[in-house]
């Protein structure tokens, strides 16, 4: 649905250039904030508050039966979990479906709509030789079948991003220190068919979807750091060669869309420690330029990594993975509210485990947990 995420941004002098905050009812407006500006501009960063106790929603801790997994996904109500020596899935029982060894680090998994798994891996602590290679999973029998879409030879074995569409693949890797390779993958009569995209510096982040309004998917980039040694970050829509800059504030960790709007988890600074900020942006497409609204500066944080659409209760949600807290974010009576319902973690994901209306959230980490948020949202 376009708009679900439905907010006035406040006009701002420059087109695309600047983002504007909302004032609470009843208070004067706050200044606005332009990109790449210092951190200081969007307020410094708090120390990580503590975690609500107890923690909110009804949870079901797994970590007895999977372990410590780096990578989660939901694929047909099942968790789908990797660690450094197994790709699993397990049903909603706790009983094991299908399981594989790896001898490579899964560092992408994403779930497709008609039971595949994307699965991109590479170098990790636990496997220093591994190559870049993204595959096509299928569970069969107790176990898995694949297929390599792409299996590039670079200098750094990263798989960054994959991106399944109606009809191809995004896939992005490094094949550089620095540079990013993106492509388009198509499955053929016999085997796969690829399409180059683009070659960007540090282009880690990607969304495809309208954001104009005009049928057609728009594709953005995010990247962490822009071309030269030193320059922030930043975002575009990427049509051929063609940047149509985003707003953001430094560099860009994560991009989703969701209801029409972008939204950007930026801030970054390579001095994240002192500098960084997890910020939460809000981009609309506009008669006249992109405006951008941030909906939070997370506290304690300095890096929003992983943004997902969800739906609970039949409202609209984002779930975020920050450096220290996984988040959730709704928009009600004409302002976000944000919930943190874990700490740190290594991935989550979302989708239907129970085949009722609404998505549950997995967090993966130390401590796996299942989330429903049923009767808190």
């Amino acid at each position: 649905m376009k708009h679900a995420f439905a907010i006035i941004l406040v006009a701002v002098a420059c087109q695309g250039s600047e983002r504007a905050r909302p004032a609470p009812a009843g208070s004067a407006a706050p200044p606005v904030a332009q990109p790449n500006q210092t951190p200081e501009a969007v307020g410094a960063r708090a120390m990580p508050p503590p975690l609500p106790s107890p923690l909110p929603g009804a949870r079901k801790d797994i970590t007895k039966l999977v372990g410590t997994p780096v990578r989660v996904a939901i694929l047909d109500r099942q968790v789908v979990l990797a660690d450094a020596t197994r790709l699993r899935v397990i049903d909603t029982n706790g009983r094991e479906v299908a399981s594989a060894a790896l001898d490579t680090g899964v560092q992408v998994l994403v779930a497709g709509e008609h039971g595949e798994l994307y699965v991109g891996t590479g170098m990790s602590r636990e496997h220093h030789d591994a190559k870049a290679r993204v595959a096509m999973y299928k569970v069969a029998g107790a176990g898995f079948v694949d297929e390599t879409i792409v299996a590039p030879t670079t200098e750094r074995n990263e798989v960054v991003a994959i991106l399944p569409g109606p009809e191809d693949v995004l896939v992005a890797y490094y094949d550089s220190k620095y540079m990013v390779t993106s492509l388009l993958a198509k499955r053929a009569s016999v085997g796969w068919q690829t399409t180059p995209l683009a070659q960007l510096r540090m282009a880690t982040s990607y969304a495809r979807g309208d954001l104009d309004g005009d049928g057609k998917p728009e594709l953005v980039v995010g990247r962490v750091y822009g071309d030269a040694k030193g320059v922030d970050g930043d975002a575009f829509v990427l049509k051929d060669t063609l940047r149509t800059p985003i707003p953001t504030t430094r560099g860009v960790r994560s991009l989703a869309i969701a209801g029409g709007d972008l939204f950007v988890g930026d801030g970054w600074h390579q001095n994240y420690a002192q500098l960084g900020h997890g910020l939460l942006t809000q981009v609309r497409h506009t008669p006249t330029g992109f405006r951008s609204l941030l909906v939070e500066d997370s506290p304690g944080q300095y890096a929003i990594e992983k943004i997902l659409p969800a739906r609970i209760n039949g409202k609209p949600v984002l779930v975020t993975l920050g450096s220290h807290f996984v988040r959730v974010y709704s928009y009600d009576a004409n302002k976000w509210k944000a919930l943190t319902i874990a700490g740190a973690a290594s991935d989550i994901a979302v989708g239907d485990l129970d085949g009722e209306a609404g998505d549950e959230i997995v967090i993966a980490g130390k401590t796996t947990e299942v989330v429903s948020l049923v009767d808190v949202l």
